[in-house]
């Protein structure tokens, strides 16, 4: 399967809108968020969002594509005075899992994250997600130890998987 990987733009707040609420949607376990509440998110703030994030030099947000169509997103950062890329929103469409984009779209954070500094990558996954654990371990990602619950009106809990880049 040809596909691409590349940065959003500062003005493509409509095409990240798009993809969190299908990824959400998708994968309600594995987000902090909830579609009933991004989607009641105003423009403005999916608006501001993207372009505080797209523009920044220590900001990364990824699409991933099949021809035209988007079929998968993850965001990056790297706070400041931070060494550390945080990894997260990271979601492929299920009906091109496993061809290689999510490997791919971590791979493109982890050496964007290299290229800025970054000497660490760390990132959340909900505990039990078998396929999102082995992609990270594949990725070169390992458990930290460290969880918490994925969000207030969950049992389900998020571990911290942590790779040296």
């Amino acid at each position: 399967m040809e596909f691409r990987i590349r940065p959003i733009a500062g003005d493509e707040w409509r095409l990240w809108r798009s993809l969190r609420l299908r990824a959400v949607e998708d994968s309600p376990d594995a987000f902090r968020g909830s579609v009933a509440r991004e989607s009641a998110e105003a423009n403005d703030w999916w608006i501001k969002l993207i372009e505080t994030t797209a523009d920044h030099p220590r900001g990364l947000l990824l699409v991933a594509e099949v021809g035209p169509d988007p079929v998968g997103m993850l965001f990056g950062q790297l706070g400041d005075g931070s060494d550390i890329l945080d990894i997260g929103a990271m979601w492929v469409d299920p009906e091109v899992r496993r061809e290689g984009i999510g490997f791919c779209l971590v791979e493109a954070a982890v050496a964007w994250g290299r290229g800025a500094g970054a000497n660490r990558a760390e990132l959340w996954v909900t505990e039990g997600s078998e396929e999102a654990e082995g992609l990270y371990r594949k990725a070169g990602f390992a458990a930290t130890g460290e969880a918490e619950p994925l969000r207030e009106d969950s049992e389900l809990v998020v571990v911290k998987m942590s790779a040296q880049i």
